[in-house]
């Protein structure tokens, strides 16, 4: 059950980092990398347990 928050957790911090580097510091391109990796948290834990 922690695991899931932690995944959530960082998520959470990529997303909020999406939105910050591409409306605060106008750099999209970071943005996307950012959601990418934020997606890539789900698929990491997924991968991790094997589903």
């Amino acid at each position: 059950m922690t695991d899931i928050f932690i995944v959530v957790f960082a998520m959470l911090l990529c997303f909020i980092n999406a939105v910050v580097w591409t409306f605060v510091s106008d750099m999209p391109l970071v943005g996307i990398a950012w959601v990418v990796a934020g997606f890539s948290c789900i698929w990491l834990r997924r991968w991790s347990r094997g589903f």
